[in-house]
């Protein structure tokens, strides 16, 4: 009787234990589960302040040339009016650029990105890029030095969004000199948009591809955009077979590294290939 009294209180004792452990579990999940419940509605507010600071800056040149041409147009001479026509379409790009950028990674994360892939010429595609990324008397420029007739194998809109994002952090966080440059490696095309800014800090690395990395607390959030262009340049490359990557510069700047994959080289139609005859006959 004496052991069995023991064997239940033993008993008791560890129910009570698990019991305990159960309650402790279930409230250190929902504790965790309010935390993620918070952060997320945290990121989503900040995004959604981002995003509109973002849309608003290209909304308001719009709407203020447009206002002033409906107002004056018949007064302004024609290089004004050509001028604010230029504006408003650059605006009209940007704003176009901000709405994709924030479309694209849900599109992604959900599998519901289509890719159209072809083969691109990516010098003259680069060199596109380049020309819009860095117009004329902006007072900043980058080289691009990309052999022509390199084809790769990628969905041209969603190539050219990869490397405008790359140009675009390069031209608001790199120092005056910017090169572009390519190499093949393997079956692959690497790309490198090559700086001599700051550089990224070591302890910053792991975090430059995550999203929305450019909001900081307060008022320390420097540059602009919508902190999703390194994440979208990394998520697209590896969408169609490639992928970006950071790499230091020695002695300084930075190093972003985009690889592509290369084009099939063609399959020789069968009236090109002399058959054995042919041969034969030639050399006859």
């Amino acid at each position: 009787m004496f052991v069995w009294s023991v064997i239940l209180a033993v008993v008791a004792v560890i129910v009570t234990a698990v019991a305990a452990y159960a309650v402790y579990s279930a409230r250190r999940r929902e504790k965790a589960a309010q935390l993620a419940a918070e952060r997320s509605e945290l990121i989503k507010n900040e995004f959604v302040a981002m995003v509109s600071h973002e849309l608003r800056t290209p909304l308001t040149s719009i709407a203020g040339f447009a206002s002033m041409l409906l107002e004056s147009w018949e007064n302004l001479p024609p290089s004004e009016v050509a001028e604010f026509l230029g504006i408003i379409n650059s605006q009209s790009e940007h704003l176009s650029e901000l709405v994709e950028d924030v479309l694209v990674i849900p599109r992604i994360e959900t599998g519901r990105l289509s890719l159209e892939l072809e083969d691109v010429d990516l010098s003259d595609l680069a060199h596109r890029v380049n020309d819009f990324t860095f117009p004329p008397g902006m007072g900043k420029e980058a080289s691009v030095a990309i052999p022509g007739g390199v084809l790769v194998r990628a969905d041209v809109r969603r190539m050219q969004q990869v490397l405008r994002n790359l140009l675009e952090n390069a031209k608001k966080f790199g120092g005056d000199q910017i090169l572009v440059e390519g190499a093949f490696l393997g079956d692959q095309y690497m790309v490198v948009v090559s700086d001599n800014g700051s550089g990224v800090p070591d302890e910053e690395v792991s975090r430059i591809f995550e999203q929305f990395q450019q909001i900081a607390d307060g008022d320390t959030r420097i540059g602009t955009g919508t902190g999703l262009g390194l994440p979208i340049a990394r998520e697209l490359a590896r969408a169609m077979g490639g992928d970006v990557w950071y790499e230091s510069r020695f002695p300084m700047g930075s190093r972003f590294c985009l690889t592509i994959p290369v084009a099939p080289a063609p399959v020789p139609s069968a009236e090109a290939i002399p058959s054995e005859i042919e041969v034969h006959d030639h050399f006859s």
